[in-house]
């Protein structure tokens, strides 16, 4: 086991006393002499000992035929050399004590079931070794304090690295450069960028609770192709909250393809995209849509915190009437409310004579662009208790006259007390000397007004955390899905496990393939008839359910037409017989689910239900399971649900009930049988709820 909390081990990977680079070129126009060329023009002091067994000397260095023939200890190794021979290679340095090692090497996992087979090898000579193990596929590690460029990304080959406090985590390799680049243009610096590749052993999880211990990381910037350890992610992102260290991620790759195989409505409204999504929110990653918000966000997010007590919502100030209005409506479109300009600050101002618009948007373009006139607005929002974050968007002037409308706002700034409140701005044409000039003076900027517009809503929503400590599911309810053989169970027994963990049900009664409609029923007409049947979960499509059925008759002549209609859509379709329950009218109805994605496990779901649920697609999605205050903030997400909260005076639906029971099922996650579980509909009735239908998919025995 390695010790993620080691100073020895963070040492090792970021400001190690000395590394191998094992299979480097004397030749330096080939990828493999990178590593020793970037560290030298990026200073580092280390010992740098290439292996090379077919030359004396690399790039004038001695060179040694294998690394356990180095004469010094080596704190971190560089593997450049293929697949086969970089097995060989981890093998000698687990021999010779090295603590880190990276690999450059493909031909692994993503290869197939050969390269799978020595992704394992390289796995357990790591961990039976204790080493920190990054790759294959890595493209190396950078730590620009110590100038340690072991890498092989040609972007590394700049004059100068600038060190930085934010730390980069990609599963691209390429893209520690492009993040590097992009990072660099905009005055953004990097204290660590790490390739991880395929993560054989230590991944992204893993690397960044080490680097959590680095006095020099603030922030950290992740870039996903996909979630390999759901735990050594989740326990990083903790750890991180904890320090308030805030963690920014770009993720590709989500794909939709395991919920096309779904046998729920569920998997069909959820899709791995927005399970993927859930799960990094829950665990309290903030995503961004925006791949240049993966730059900006995670400065302004290490470097800014909105007071306490502050509120919620941005005051946008602008010398221009129609770019501060653009910027108004991006901030407003990702859901982030606009406070505009408080009463006494706007008394205050007017007394002053500073005309400031109508509106929420505080626009001085009519009080002259002038020194005083954008230092005293700014000082005295930045002041105003009811200012929770303060966006200055500035117009043409920032081009052509920063003195007028950009020193100001760095002079209020100066002069504003600690509990001020956080300042940012956008300067809507191209001026990098303003740019420059506020940046220098502690204010984050923006070059467009999406990115601007996104950084806003993480900043005023931070991540909460959403753990569920849920009881475990009861030995006699796992028993029923445990006796019941994998594939879709039918309602009846999906039915019985969602009555087991306090689910309503209507009354019913179940008859036998042979057995014949009783004379009497124990409840009264109108009824609902279903064929019960594991082939037949959607029951609207087969035709295999009939309701509001007024007497006896109607019920026989029902049953017979549901058992032609079905046989018709799944000829030879096993029936275990006929569900009949009393019917029930409520005030509506919604749609509980939970499906196992590949990449993040259970999530639930919770929308409107009804056969037009995959069609209004109005849903809120966790991971589950949840606790109570999980369930009620999920509904308050669904925008149908205002139906039931006496919207233009109809009655109260009793969505507590209905948040209660979104929590009891959600405890079927923790059953492992359990691939998919649904009820739609679940009625919602002025007091409680009635499951009205039940779907499991029940996974093989594992």
């Amino acid at each position: 086991m390695i010790d993620l909390t080691s100073k020895d081990l963070l040492a090792a990977l970021i400001a190690p006393r000395s590394v191998a680079l094992i299979g480097a070129s004397a030749s330096e126009d080939k990828l493999t002499a990178r590593p020793l060329t970037f560290l030298r023009r990026h200073g580092f002091a280390g010992q740098i000992f290439p292996v090379n067994p077919v030359r004396p000397t690399v790039m004038g260095l001695p060179a040694f035929a294998t690394v356990g023939d180095i004469p010094a200890p080596v704190d971190h190794a560089y593997i450049l050399l293929e697949a086969g021979p970089a097995v060989t290679a981890l093998e000698e340095c687990a021999r010779a004590g090295v603590k880190v090692v990276s690999i450059l090497a493909d031909g692994f996992a993503e290869a197939g079931e050969a390269g799978r087979a020595l992704q394992d090898r390289l796995a357990k000579i790591a961990r039976d070794a204790g080493i920190l193990l990054i790759g294959p596929n890595s493209t190396g590690v950078v730590a620009t304090a110590s100038g340690f460029s072991c890498t092989t990304n040609a972007a590394f080959r700049a004059d100068r690295l600038e060190v930085g406090r934010l730390a980069v985590l990609s599963q691209s390799g390429s893209m520690i450069g492009t993040i590097l680049s992009r990072g660099q243009a905009r005055g953004t610096a990097f204290s660590t960028l790490i390739s991880v590749g395929n993560e054989a052993a230590a991944g992204i999880g893993e690397l960044g609770q080490l680097l959590l211990n680095d006095p020099g990381t603030d922030g950290f910037v992740l870039f996903l192709e996909t979630i390999r350890d759901r735990a050594a992610l989740t326990a990083f992102s903790e750890g991180a909250a904890a320090l308030g260290k805030p963690v920014v991620a770009y993720m590709i790759g989500k794909s939709h393809e395991g919920q096309a195989l779904s046998v729920s409505h569920t998997g069909a409204l959820t899709g791995s995209a927005r399970a993927v999504s859930t799960f990094l929110r829950d665990i309290g990653i903030r995503e961004v849509e925006q791949f240049e918000t993966l730059i900006d966000a995670p400065r302004v997010l290490s470097r800014l915190r909105p007071g306490a007590g502050r509120p919620r919502a941005v005051t946008v100030v602008s010398t221009t009437g129609g770019g501060g209005a653009m910027v108004v409506d991006q901030i407003s479109a990702r859901g982030v409310p606009i406070a505009g300009c408080s009463a006494a600050a706007r008394a205050d101002l007017t007394a002053q004579g500073m005309a400031l618009g109508h509106g929420k948007l505080v626009d001085v373009t009519l009080a002259g662009t002038n020194y005083a006139t954008m230092k005293k607005v700014v000082s005295t929002l930045l002041a105003d208790l009811e200012t929770g974050v303060l966006l200055v968007a500035i117009g043409s002037s920032a081009r052509f006259n920063p003195d007028l409308a950009v020193r100001p706002i760095v002079d209020a700034l100066a002069e504003a007390g600690p509990e001020a409140a956080p300042l940012l701005a956008f300067p809507l044409p191209d001026a990098p000397e303003s740019l420059a000039l506020l940046e220098a003076g502690g204010i984050p900027t923006f070059r467009n007004v999406e990115t601007c517009a996104e950084t806003v809503a993480l900043l005023l929503d931070p991540p909460r955390a959403r753990a569920c400590t849920a009881a475990p599911l009861p030995d006699d309810i796992a028993a029923l899905i445990a006796a019941a053989a994998p594939g879709v169970m039918n309602e009846v027994d999906s039915g019985a496990v969602f009555a087991a963990l306090g689910a309503a049900r209507p009354a019913q009664i179940v008859l036998t393939p042979a057995q014949a409609l009783p004379d009497d029923l124990p409840f009264d007409f109108p009824v609902v008839a279903k064929i019960i049947s594991a082939d037949l979960p959607h029951k609207t499509e087969a035709g295999a359910i009939r309701i509001n059925i007024p007497d006896r008759a109607a019920l026989q002549k029902a049953i017979a037409q549901m058992q032609v209609a079905a046989e018709a859509h799944h000829p030879g379709y096993r029936q275990d017989g006929v569900l009949v329950q009393q019917m029930r009218r409520g005030l509506g109805e919604a749609l509980i689910g939970i499906t196992r994605d590949a990449l993040v496990g259970p999530v639930i779901t919770v929308g409107m239900g009804g056969v037009m649920t995959e069609i209004y697609r109005d849903t809120a999605v966790r991971c589950a399971p949840v606790s109570l205050e999980t369930a009620r903030e999920m509904l308050t997400e669904v925008k149908g649900f205002a139906l039931f909260r006496g919207f233009r005076g109809k009655p109260l639906g009793d969505l507590e009930a209905l948040a209660q029971t979104v929590t009891a099922l959600s405890r079927l996650a923790l059953c492992d049988l359990v691939e998919e579980a649904e009820t739609n509909p679940i009625l919602i009735e002025e007091n409680g709820v009635v499951l009205l239908d039940a779907l499991i998919l029940r996974g093989a025995d594992r």
